[in-house]
């Protein structure tokens, strides 16, 4: 492999809407500051004019949906030559940012590894088909150079096209998780290469849940936010439970208001991230959070 420094971001963004929205801009402008390019592959649309996204190092591509993040970052994988990168890194829109990403990219230069990312996970899902499930979350993973070796084997291994042929939704996402997001650090793993995450999960497990095994990105956000992680998964915002109409200090407009970059439009971004909750299917919610916010105030 040539000597190469170059470094790569391949930002994964899916939308039913026209135009790129404002939480995929900020967080795709951020990411730039650290690669040299970045790619944000989305969905194929009928005016993609609207969803191009050009600034900078940023360039937009356009592919068709299918394979969830696995094929969007697959097929531009494929596009490339991985030999002019010694660095590449696959990151998607599953998560808002609402603060820099400067600690997490620090971090990651005094703890090298062959692959990093922003939080791991030891889920054990129903369908996992792996003895050991521990992974690094794909919703922000980072290939140094010996991953980026070994990602072509990867690949080959794990029969892409039956996923794309998979015509169940439920099914589709299943083997994506199974294959992609705990198959792919377990096969690095296994062929000996190194990893290390920003975020611990097990040891927040241990702090607030007594060892209980969780997806901390989705049980513990308001303690990894308060802690100083930057990240807040949009599936917070759009599948809100019963029991945020009472966790008022740790509802998500709140932390990341009170956590989020001064200097950014953070205002903008929570109006925005409102419009989308409402039209997520989740209004009566809303609507009786902002009403019991009435009575206790």
């Amino acid at each position: 492999m040539s000597g190469t420094q170059k470094s790569l971001c391949v930002f994964v963004h899916f939308s039913n809407q026209a135009c790129i929205p404002l939480y995929v801009k900020i967080y795709v402008d951020e990411v730039a500051k650290y690669f040299d390019q970045v790619i944000l592959v989305t969905n194929e649309r009928s005016d993609q004019a609207a969803a191009t996204y050009e600034k900078l190092n940023i360039s937009t591509v356009f592919v068709k949906n299918e394979g969830y993040d696995l094929g969007m970052f697959y097929k531009v994988f494929q596009s490339i030559n991985p030999e002019d990168y010694a660095q590449i890194a696959c990151i998607n829109d599953s998560n808002i940012l609402f603060n820099e990403l400067l600690p997490i990219f620090n971090w990651s230069k005094e703890h090298q590894s062959d692959f990093w990312g922003a939080i791991d996970s030891n889920a054990n899902p129903s369908f996992s088909t792996h003895k050991n499930n521990y992974h690094i979350q794909s919703h922000f993973i980072v290939f140094n150079r010996k991953a980026i070796q070994k990602l072509p084997e990867f690949f080959d291994s794990i029969n892409i096209q039956d996923i794309y042929d998979e015509k169940d939704s439920k099914l589709v996402r299943q083997k994506v998780i199974n294959k992609w997001e705990i198959g792919l650090s377990q096969y690095l793993i296994n062929e000996g290469l190194t990893c290390k995450s920003y975020i611990d999960s097990e040891s927040y497990c241990q702090l607030y849940l007594a060892g209980k095994n969780t997806n901390v990105s989705l049980k513990l956000y308001a303690e990894l936010i308060r802690s100083g992680f930057p990240l807040l998964k949009i599936k917070v915002i759009t599948k809100g439970k019963w029991k945020d109409l009472f966790r008022t200090s740790a509802y998500w407009k709140n932390l990341i208001k009170k956590h989020g970059c001064q200097s950014w439009d953070i205002d903008s971004l929570v109006k925005e991230l409102s419009l989308i909750k409402l039209n997520s299917g989740n209004q009566l919610l809303s609507w009786l959070r902002r009403s019991l916010h009435r009575l206790i105030h």
